[in-house]
């Protein structure tokens, strides 16, 4: 076997998970916007979290059902703001201003402030899906 051949091969492999992974994560994004929404309070506005010092940190409460629960609003992974972006946030949410949550009927625990898929949620679908394509092009007609 052509070692282009096996290296195409793992290429397309690689690039059909991203793609696969990359569904999932619009997939999960866009359940958001079927979720009940709920008025709740900014307890905690900080321009840092404990996790990550450029992330700010937002902390709200909402109530489903009489109980009061608490939820961080979460940034996606390996994100990189900028000063402006954590400014934004905190200008949007400071601390006892009423917002619009969203939760999960099933998890009542998991909620957000802002659903659906995220901008950034397209790319790696789309890179996977046009790397999975020009692999198989590649692999198939490359010769």
């Amino acid at each position: 076997m052509n070692p282009y051949t096996i290296i195409l091969g793992l290429f397309v492999i690689a690039s059909l998970f991203a793609t696969i992974w990359g569904w999932v994560i619009i997939s999960k994004g866009r359940k958001t916007l079927a979720w009940p929404n709920v008025t709740g309070v900014v307890e905690e506005s900080t321009p840092t979290s404990e996790a990550d010092d450029f992330l700010p940190h937002i902390l709200f409460s909402y109530s489903v059902s009489g109980e009061v629960y608490r939820r961080t609003l979460d940034f996606p992974l390996g994100m990189t703001p900028t000063p402006e972006f954590t400014a934004s946030y905190m200008a949007r949410f400071p601390v006892g201003k009423s917002v619009q949550g969203y939760y999960d009927p099933k998890n009542i625990y998991s909620a957000t402030l802002e659903p659906g898929p995220i901008k950034g949620d397209w790319l790696v679908f789309t890179l996977g899906f046009c790397s999975t394509i020009f692999g198989i092009v590649f692999l198939f007609f490359g010769n």
